[in-house]
């Protein structure tokens, strides 16, 4: 508009300047009067008071509602899918075969061996019993031995040929002298007969005893080579491999997908189901390492959803993954972070998968000072505020405390009270 108005003034003094110099007899006018410029506007920058108050720092993430107990499921070997046993949202019993490969040559193996090692078996337990009762009757035999001890017979002939020596010796005449001479000679064969006997029985012993030994040693031998050990590792393995290539239910539970159908080529430890208990829901996300080393399990948080309602709920972080909270190296492979509500978030109306934003209060200071974030400056490392004084500016170099969302701590460089200028 300015610039207009000068081209018009200009073109005046032009006409009238041409007129003048014609001879013209016009009279003359008078000068006109420039238009001023206006000087343009410096915008000021805004000003900011220190204040003392309390400082929150926070820390924002994003997940989503996940059910508390959840696991993903999959194959363990490489296989063609033979059966899907279950569907989407299918209630399923722990143990429940959900899906298989085709495993049949696997199978028949597996036949052949549980009927080879049920015949061992049978012949084991055959041999065994019979060499087990090889060793009672053994001992049957030592212990019956050791009943039939003929000491006390010995003892009877002992007695009966010293009656027969003192008969002998009282003889009165010839002819008791000679029924005593015979007597005396049987009772000496029958003790003679009667050590020989217990003699015998000693040897008996030894023998009897030398069975049982060879009996228990047989017995040992029979167990030993009858090992059924490997015949057993045998149908191990193989039930083993048959169960890698089937997925079965962890718990009981709800199937939440199936990313797999019969026919389809499958790849080992590639997840392809997740079934959950639906009874319990919580907050699931995947956190950095920064903000994971900021965390502690039991830290207080509010949640909201990122969409639609503004309402929020208190919760705590109930789980960070390992090696950040509690859980176990074996647990190494869940990496989320978990997040409980004081609140059934099924009630409310959530369903699974709908995202949340997850505020964490990481660090409170009341009665401290304090700007707002804009307020302050940063060049090569250095914190510093631009402080009003009068009609003059100042710079001075500020040590920062917790920093929130919308107010900074400042620890040292400004009193109360004091005016920054901001950016």
């Amino acid at each position: 508009m300015i610039k207009q108005r000068l081209r018009v003034a200009i073109l005046l003094s032009v006409v009238l300047m041409t007129i003048a110099g014609c001879g013209g007899t016009a009279e003359p006018q008078e000068e006109a009067t420039p238009t001023p410029i206006p000087t343009p506007v410096v915008p000021s920058r805004p000003t900011y008071e220190v204040k003392r108050g309390e400082v929150v720092s926070s820390a924002q993430f994003v997940g989503r509602i996940a059910p508390v107990v959840e696991e993903e499921l999959f194959f363990r070997i490489d296989g063609r899918v033979e059966n899907v046993y279950v569907d989407r949202n299918q209630q399923v019993e722990e143990g429940e075969v959900l899906a298989e490969l085709e495993v049949t040559d696997l199978k028949n193996q597996l036949t052949q061996a549980e009927t080879d090692l049920e015949a061992m078996r049978q012949d084991y337990d055959l041999r065994v019993t019979e060499a087990e009762a090889t060793l009672k009757s053994a001992e049957w035999r030592l212990a019956q031995a050791h009943i039939n001890d003929p000491a006390p017979q010995v003892e009877i002939a002992k007695v009966s040929l010293e009656q027969a020596e003192a008969a002998l010796a009282e003889a009165q005449h010839e002819q008791q002298a000679q029924q005593a001479h015979w007597n005396y000679r049987v009772a000496k064969a029958r003790y003679e007969q009667a050590l020989q006997a217990q003699e015998s029985h000693r040897y008996d012993l030894q023998l009897l005893a030398q069975d049982v030994e060879l009996a228990r040693r047989h017995l040992e031998e029979v167990k030993a080579g009858l090992d059924v050990t490997q015949a057993e590792l045998r149908v191990k393995r193989l039930k083993d491999l048959i169960a890698d290539a089937q997925i079965t239910a962890p718990f009981d539970g709800t199937v939440l997908f199936v990313e797999i159908e019969e026919g389809d080529d499958a790849v080992g430890y590639r997840e392809i189901m997740t079934i959950a208990e639906l009874d319990e829901l919580e907050i699931s996300a995947d956190l950095s390492e920064d903000l994971l080393q900021n965390l502690v399990e039991g830290m207080e948080v509010t949640v909201k959803p990122v969409t639609g309602a503004d309402e929020t709920f208190d919760g705590t972080i109930r789980r960070l993954p390992y090696p950040y909270g509690s859980a176990s190296s074996a647990e190494s492979d869940d990496e989320t972070t978990r997040v409980s509500l004081n609140t059934d978030l099924e009630f409310e109306g959530f369903e699974i998968g709908k995202m949340m934003e997850v505020t964490v209060l990481l660090e409170r200071k009341e009665n401290v000072l304090w700007l707002p974030p804009q307020a302050i400056r940063t060049f090569e490392g250095r914190n510093f505020v631009v402080v009003q004084e009068g009609e003059g500016q100042r710079r001075v170099d500020v040590t920062i405390g917790i920093e929130g969302r919308d107010r900074v701590e400042i620890e040292d460089g400004l009193s109360e009270g004091q005016v920054v200028i901001g950016q």
